[in-house]
């Protein structure tokens, strides 16, 4: 699918492939210190990204700019749910579900922040979880409470706040009912 961005640029969005590896450690590498802190679902390495991608629960798109190919935003659904959040996930009274549940954790390069991506990834994303009948979609790790972009993102596009954590400072779960 292809978009056209607030700062009037195509970007093309689709899964991720064995192919954009490369490209997409130049992302990572790319990001600035605070985007990487906010940004941890797996090493930034080729060869950590290759193996996190072999356990087939994993499912990566990106946003690709079509003038330059350069990937300007990526998102991983994880079918189920972090085992090392389930505890937590539960006190809140959520019946956690490994085939109806996914977990997201989305990011979008510095320089293409607030130009549309991180929502038409996200819209994308959420067509294609509807014929798996996906019913939640959880945060990957939650969100942290000082970063009110992502809060805000988050509210928007109809996740609610489940509580809060402390890890590395104060978090929040949020999660999206979808069904």
């Amino acid at each position: 699918m292809i978009i056209k961005t607030k700062n009037n640029r195509e970007v093309i969005l689709r899964k991720l492939s064995t192919v954009d590896y490369e490209d997409l450690l130049n992302y990572l590498d790319g990001l600035s210190i605070d985007t990487k802190k906010r940004f941890g679902p797996h090493p930034f390495d080729k060869q950590s990204i290759a193996d996190f991608y072999l356990d087939d629960t994993h499912i990566g798109y990106i946003a690709q700019e079509t003038e330059t190919t350069s990937i300007v935003g990526y998102s991983i659904i994880k079918i189920g749910y972090l085992q090392q959040d389930r505890f937590r996930l539960q006190s809140y009274d959520l019946r956690l579900d490994e085939k109806k549940d996914v977990t997201f954790a989305p990011s979008v390069a510095d320089s293409w922040q607030s130009c549309g991506i991180g929502n038409a990834l996200f819209h994308f994303i959420l067509a294609n979880l509807k014929p798996a009948e996906i019913s939640r979609i959880i945060l990957w790790g939650g969100v942290q409470a000082g970063n009110d972009k992502a809060v805000n993102y988050y509210k928007k596009n109809g996740f609610q706040t489940l509580g809060e954590f402390q890890h590395n400072g104060l978090n929040y779960d949020m999660v999206l009912q979808i069904i």
